[in-house]
Protein backbone atom coordinates (compact mmCIF):
# COMPACT_ATOMS: atom_id res chain seq x y z
CA UNK A 1 0.00 0.00 0.00
CA UNK A 2 1.36 3.18 -0.61
CA UNK A 3 1.84 6.09 2.16
CA UNK A 4 -0.39 8.58 1.25
CA UNK A 5 -3.86 9.19 3.21
CA UNK A 6 -7.09 8.52 1.45
CA UNK A 7 -7.33 11.10 -1.28
CA UNK A 8 -10.48 13.18 -0.89
CA UNK A 9 -12.06 15.66 -3.49
CA UNK A 10 -12.37 19.48 -3.29
CA UNK A 11 -15.75 20.06 -4.55
CA UNK A 12 -17.86 19.05 -1.51
CA UNK A 13 -17.99 22.85 -0.56
CA UNK A 14 -20.01 24.03 -3.15
CA UNK A 15 -23.17 22.79 -1.74
CA UNK A 16 -26.01 23.96 -3.98
CA UNK A 17 -28.72 26.20 -1.42
CA UNK A 18 -31.57 25.56 -3.62
CA UNK A 19 -33.15 22.87 -2.07
CA UNK A 20 -36.37 20.50 -1.96
CA UNK A 21 -37.25 20.71 1.94
CA UNK A 22 -40.79 22.16 0.72
CA UNK A 23 -42.20 18.89 -0.41
CA UNK A 24 -40.02 16.61 1.54
CA UNK A 25 -41.24 18.12 4.69
CA UNK A 26 -45.16 18.07 3.96
CA UNK A 27 -44.80 14.30 3.12
CA UNK A 28 -45.15 14.51 -0.53
CA UNK A 29 -44.43 11.73 -2.92
CA UNK A 30 -42.46 12.97 -5.44
CA UNK A 31 -39.08 11.93 -6.25
CA UNK A 32 -35.93 13.55 -5.69
CA UNK A 33 -34.98 12.69 -9.52
CA UNK A 34 -38.10 14.11 -10.46
CA UNK A 35 -37.71 15.72 -14.11
CA UNK A 36 -34.90 13.94 -14.93
CA UNK A 37 -34.81 11.74 -17.65
CA UNK A 38 -34.32 7.83 -16.59
CA UNK A 39 -30.91 7.23 -18.21
CA UNK A 40 -29.68 11.37 -19.07
CA UNK A 41 -26.34 11.53 -20.97
CA UNK A 42 -23.30 11.95 -19.24
CA UNK A 43 -19.30 12.09 -19.40
CA UNK A 44 -17.44 8.61 -18.05
CA UNK A 45 -15.33 7.30 -15.35
CA UNK A 46 -12.11 9.42 -14.96
CA UNK A 47 -13.68 13.08 -16.03
CA UNK A 48 -15.06 13.77 -12.88
CA UNK A 49 -13.57 14.84 -9.16
CA UNK A 50 -15.77 12.22 -7.72
CA UNK A 51 -16.55 8.39 -8.15
CA UNK A 52 -18.34 6.21 -6.57
CA UNK A 53 -16.14 2.48 -5.45
CA UNK A 54 -18.69 -0.07 -4.82
CA UNK A 55 -16.38 -2.71 -2.67
CA UNK A 56 -15.97 -6.08 -4.00
CA UNK A 57 -14.95 -8.99 -1.59
CA UNK A 58 -15.00 -12.71 -0.93
CA UNK A 59 -18.50 -14.49 -0.59
CA UNK A 60 -19.10 -16.88 2.62
CA UNK A 61 -19.26 -19.91 0.96
CA UNK A 62 -16.77 -19.46 -1.65
CA UNK A 63 -15.98 -16.53 -4.36
CA UNK A 64 -17.78 -18.64 -6.77
CA UNK A 65 -21.08 -18.43 -4.92
CA UNK A 66 -23.79 -16.17 -6.60
CA UNK A 67 -27.12 -15.63 -6.80
CA UNK A 68 -30.03 -15.22 -9.75
CA UNK A 69 -29.95 -16.58 -13.29
CA UNK A 70 -27.11 -14.31 -13.65
CA UNK A 71 -24.70 -15.94 -10.75
CA UNK A 72 -24.31 -12.65 -9.51
CA UNK A 73 -21.90 -12.23 -6.51
CA UNK A 74 -23.62 -10.80 -2.91
CA UNK A 75 -21.17 -7.59 -3.36
CA UNK A 76 -22.98 -6.97 -6.92
CA UNK A 77 -26.77 -6.46 -5.21
CA UNK A 78 -28.58 -3.93 -6.77
CA UNK A 79 -25.35 -2.66 -8.46
CA UNK A 80 -25.22 -0.84 -11.02
CA UNK A 81 -28.34 0.49 -11.34
CA UNK A 82 -28.41 1.90 -7.25
CA UNK A 83 -25.30 3.43 -7.61
CA UNK A 84 -25.98 5.57 -11.58
CA UNK A 85 -29.04 6.84 -9.48
CA UNK A 86 -27.36 7.92 -6.30
CA UNK A 87 -24.67 9.97 -8.13
CA UNK A 88 -27.73 11.65 -10.12
CA UNK A 89 -29.63 12.87 -7.07
CA UNK A 90 -25.74 13.71 -5.67
CA UNK A 91 -25.03 15.55 -8.81
CA UNK A 92 -28.56 17.19 -8.83
CA UNK A 93 -28.59 18.26 -5.19
CA UNK A 94 -25.37 19.12 -4.38
CA UNK A 95 -22.24 21.02 -6.95
CA UNK A 96 -20.02 17.95 -6.04
CA UNK A 97 -17.98 17.63 -9.57
CA UNK A 98 -19.42 13.61 -10.77
CA UNK A 99 -22.21 12.23 -13.00
CA UNK A 100 -24.22 8.58 -13.17
CA UNK A 101 -21.17 6.63 -14.98
CA UNK A 102 -18.69 7.88 -12.12
CA UNK A 103 -18.55 4.44 -10.61
CA UNK A 104 -16.65 1.56 -10.06
CA UNK A 105 -16.23 -1.76 -8.48
CA UNK A 106 -12.87 -2.55 -6.98
CA UNK A 107 -11.52 -5.67 -5.22
CA UNK A 108 -11.04 -4.32 -1.83
CA UNK A 109 -7.69 -5.32 -1.81
CA UNK A 110 -6.85 -3.14 -5.04
CA UNK A 111 -4.42 0.26 -4.13
CA UNK A 112 -6.79 2.67 -5.97
CA UNK A 113 -8.82 2.10 -3.63
CA UNK A 114 -7.09 4.45 -1.56
CA UNK A 115 -7.61 7.13 -4.36
CA UNK A 116 -11.01 7.84 -3.21
CA UNK A 117 -12.72 8.62 -0.11
CA UNK A 118 -16.34 7.50 0.06
CA UNK A 119 -16.64 3.01 -0.09
CA UNK A 120 -20.16 1.27 -0.35
CA UNK A 121 -20.59 -2.52 0.47
CA UNK A 122 -23.63 -4.06 0.30
CA UNK A 123 -23.92 -6.94 2.56
CA UNK A 124 -26.79 -8.84 1.39
CA UNK A 125 -27.15 -11.31 3.76
CA UNK A 126 -30.11 -13.56 2.47
CA UNK A 127 -31.84 -16.01 3.39
CA UNK A 128 -32.33 -14.71 7.07
CA UNK A 129 -29.33 -17.55 8.36
CA UNK A 130 -26.15 -17.15 9.61
CA UNK A 131 -23.05 -18.00 7.13
CA UNK A 132 -23.80 -16.19 4.10
CA UNK A 133 -22.46 -12.55 2.88
CA UNK A 134 -18.90 -11.77 2.85
CA UNK A 135 -16.04 -13.61 4.68
CA UNK A 136 -13.17 -10.91 4.50
CA UNK A 137 -10.03 -12.52 3.98
CA UNK A 138 -7.15 -11.55 6.27
CA UNK A 139 -6.21 -9.14 2.97
CA UNK A 140 -9.46 -7.54 3.04
CA UNK A 141 -9.72 -6.74 6.57
CA UNK A 142 -6.51 -5.93 6.48
CA UNK A 143 -7.08 -3.30 3.52
CA UNK A 144 -10.13 -1.86 5.20
CA UNK A 145 -8.35 -1.40 8.47
CA UNK A 146 -5.62 0.22 6.89
CA UNK A 147 -7.94 2.34 4.20
CA UNK A 148 -10.28 3.63 7.13
CA UNK A 149 -7.55 4.66 9.65
CA UNK A 150 -6.06 6.61 6.79
CA UNK A 151 -9.12 8.63 6.34
CA UNK A 152 -11.38 6.31 4.20
CA UNK A 153 -15.35 6.36 5.00
CA UNK A 154 -17.34 2.91 4.44
CA UNK A 155 -21.32 2.64 4.37
CA UNK A 156 -22.52 -0.79 5.30
CA UNK A 157 -25.83 -1.72 3.63
CA UNK A 158 -28.86 -4.37 3.62
CA UNK A 159 -28.75 -7.17 6.24
CA UNK A 160 -31.21 -8.28 7.82
CA UNK A 161 -32.27 -9.59 12.01
CA UNK A 162 -29.92 -11.16 15.04
CA UNK A 163 -28.05 -13.79 12.69
CA UNK A 164 -27.31 -11.35 10.42
CA UNK A 165 -26.02 -9.00 12.83
CA UNK A 166 -23.73 -11.33 14.13
CA UNK A 167 -22.10 -12.49 11.54
CA UNK A 168 -21.56 -8.64 11.04
CA UNK A 169 -19.89 -8.92 14.28
CA UNK A 170 -17.56 -11.50 13.34
CA UNK A 171 -16.75 -9.67 9.98
CA UNK A 172 -16.01 -6.61 12.24
CA UNK A 173 -13.89 -8.50 14.49
CA UNK A 174 -11.30 -9.19 11.99
CA UNK A 175 -10.42 -5.75 10.87
CA UNK A 176 -11.22 -4.22 14.29
CA UNK A 177 -11.07 -6.43 17.16
CA UNK A 178 -10.55 -3.56 19.39
CA UNK A 179 -13.44 -1.51 18.49
CA UNK A 180 -17.19 -1.93 19.04
CA UNK A 181 -20.21 -0.55 17.00
CA UNK A 182 -22.12 2.22 18.62
CA UNK A 183 -25.44 3.18 17.89
CA UNK A 184 -26.18 6.69 16.08
CA UNK A 185 -28.06 9.25 18.15
CA UNK A 186 -30.55 11.35 15.85
CA UNK A 187 -28.26 14.22 16.68
CA UNK A 188 -24.84 13.32 15.70
CA UNK A 189 -23.93 15.46 12.65
CA UNK A 190 -24.18 12.78 10.36
CA UNK A 191 -28.03 13.47 10.39
CA UNK A 192 -27.74 17.10 9.49
CA UNK A 193 -25.16 17.02 7.29
CA UNK A 194 -27.31 18.07 3.96
CA UNK A 195 -30.76 17.15 5.00
CA UNK A 196 -32.10 17.30 8.28
CA UNK A 197 -33.00 13.79 9.07
CA UNK A 198 -35.30 13.27 12.46
CA UNK A 199 -36.28 9.49 12.40
CA UNK A 200 -34.71 6.43 10.83
CA UNK A 201 -37.41 5.06 9.03
CA UNK A 202 -37.18 1.36 6.90
CA UNK A 203 -36.29 1.02 3.45
CA UNK A 204 -37.84 -2.10 2.53
CA UNK A 205 -35.77 -4.94 0.59
CA UNK A 206 -38.10 -6.39 -2.00
CA UNK A 207 -36.62 -9.98 -1.78
CA UNK A 208 -37.37 -9.80 2.82
CA UNK A 209 -39.28 -7.05 4.08
CA UNK A 210 -41.85 -7.10 1.06
CA UNK A 211 -42.67 -10.91 2.36
CA UNK A 212 -41.43 -12.84 -0.90
CA UNK A 213 -41.14 -16.12 1.46
CA UNK A 214 -37.80 -14.88 3.48
CA UNK A 215 -38.58 -13.92 6.88
CA UNK A 216 -41.30 -10.55 7.72
CA UNK A 217 -42.93 -7.58 6.00
CA UNK A 218 -42.17 -3.78 6.56
CA UNK A 219 -42.01 -2.48 10.10
CA UNK A 220 -41.87 -5.51 11.44
CA UNK A 221 -40.98 -4.47 15.26
CA UNK A 222 -38.70 -7.73 15.86
CA UNK A 223 -36.82 -6.11 13.13
CA UNK A 224 -36.28 -2.40 14.39
CA UNK A 225 -33.93 -0.11 11.83
CA UNK A 226 -30.67 1.56 13.36
CA UNK A 227 -27.89 3.10 12.33
CA UNK A 228 -24.61 2.40 13.76
CA UNK A 229 -21.01 3.91 13.60
CA UNK A 230 -17.72 2.73 14.13
CA UNK A 231 -15.43 5.49 15.46
CA UNK A 232 -11.21 5.87 15.54
CA UNK A 233 -9.33 6.59 18.65
CA UNK A 234 -9.88 10.61 18.07
CA UNK A 235 -13.56 9.50 16.98
CA UNK A 236 -13.98 10.41 13.83
CA UNK A 237 -16.80 8.92 12.49
CA UNK A 238 -15.54 5.76 9.80
CA UNK A 239 -18.06 3.22 9.15
CA UNK A 240 -21.67 3.95 9.24
CA UNK A 241 -23.86 0.49 9.37
CA UNK A 242 -27.39 0.67 7.94
CA UNK A 243 -28.93 -2.68 10.04
CA UNK A 244 -32.32 -3.93 9.32
CA UNK A 245 -32.79 -1.93 6.02
CA UNK A 246 -32.28 -1.85 2.13
CA UNK A 247 -31.26 1.37 1.24
CA UNK A 248 -29.62 0.25 -1.73
CA UNK A 249 -33.25 -0.74 -3.14
CA UNK A 250 -34.49 2.57 -2.50
CA UNK A 251 -31.84 3.56 -4.60
CA UNK A 252 -31.75 1.04 -7.35
CA UNK A 253 -35.91 1.33 -8.00
CA UNK A 254 -36.34 5.07 -8.01
CA UNK A 255 -37.95 4.64 -11.39
CA UNK A 256 -39.78 1.69 -10.78
CA UNK A 257 -43.42 2.48 -10.86
CA UNK A 258 -44.12 -1.13 -8.76
CA UNK A 259 -41.27 0.96 -5.95
CA UNK A 260 -43.19 3.37 -3.37
CA UNK A 261 -41.78 6.81 -4.06
CA UNK A 262 -41.08 7.79 -0.12
CA UNK A 263 -38.97 4.98 0.67
CA UNK A 264 -36.17 6.01 -2.43
CA UNK A 265 -36.37 9.41 -0.87
CA UNK A 266 -35.49 8.23 2.54
CA UNK A 267 -32.54 6.09 0.49
CA UNK A 268 -31.61 9.44 -1.33
CA UNK A 269 -31.40 11.58 2.24
CA UNK A 270 -29.68 9.14 4.29
CA UNK A 271 -27.02 8.16 1.80
CA UNK A 272 -26.05 12.14 0.45
CA UNK A 273 -25.77 13.11 4.01
CA UNK A 274 -23.23 9.95 4.76
CA UNK A 275 -21.76 11.68 1.20
CA UNK A 276 -21.76 14.83 2.68
CA UNK A 277 -20.24 14.34 5.93
CA UNK A 278 -17.51 11.46 5.09
CA UNK A 279 -16.12 14.85 2.53
CA UNK A 280 -15.94 16.94 5.45
CA UNK A 281 -14.83 15.34 8.40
Amino acid sequence: MCGLAVRRATGWMFISTILFFGSMASGQDESLLAGLPQAPADDLVGEREFTLIRGKYANYRSSETGFGPRNRKWWQTDFDQADQNLLRGVRRYTMLNTSARSYKALALTDPELFEHPYLYINMKRIPLYAGNGPNFSPQEAAALREYMLRGGFVMLDDFWGPQHWQDLLTELDKIFPDRNLEKLALDHPIFHSFFDIDEIKQVPGRGVTWNYGWGFTLDNPDYPTSVHGLFDEDGRLMMVVNFNTDLGDGLEHTNDEFYPTRYCNEAYKLVINYLIYAMSH
